[in-house]
């Protein structure tokens, strides 16, 4: 028996439907379930297209981060990622760049309409 992947990646959020709008039609993801959970809350899981990678949505004051990125992402291309998101309205923290870490990989940070930091990192090519 072995782990295969991670189900889901919880999400600190205040606002569902302004953090629904933000990974829907920002980022592109896709809702997999929107359903009643509590009186005032919805059990929400988007799905990476192509992909079994999920977020769920989690109320903010059950879930502490401190100055760590919420979610670490994979593109294909960073740098056309940090002009796509721009243009649809993300606000793009660090902007693309080499990794000090790790020779050929580029990076870049965005915050989420919920102030929550996202890590976008690509291999370079060449």
């Amino acid at each position: 028996m072995a782990i295969t992947r991670i189900s889901f990646q919880s999400v600190p959020v205040t606002d569902q439907d302004r953090a629904l709008a933000f990974y829907r039609d920002v980022m592109g993801f896709e809702v997999q379930v929107d359903a009643p959970y509590e009186p005032d809350w919805r059990w929400i899981f988007l799905r990476i297209p192509g992909s079994g990678d999920r977020i769920q949505f989690a109320k903010a004051t059950e879930i502490e981060v401190k100055g760590r990125p919420v979610l670490a992402l994979v593109s294909d291309d960073v740098d056309a990622e940090a002009v796509r998101l721009t243009s649809l309205g993300a606000t793009v923290t660090d902007a693309p760049q080499d990794a000090p870490w790790q020779p050929g990989v580029r990076w870049m940070m965005l915050r989420d309409s919920e102030g929550n930091g996202i890590f976008v990192e690509s291999l370079t090519h060449g």
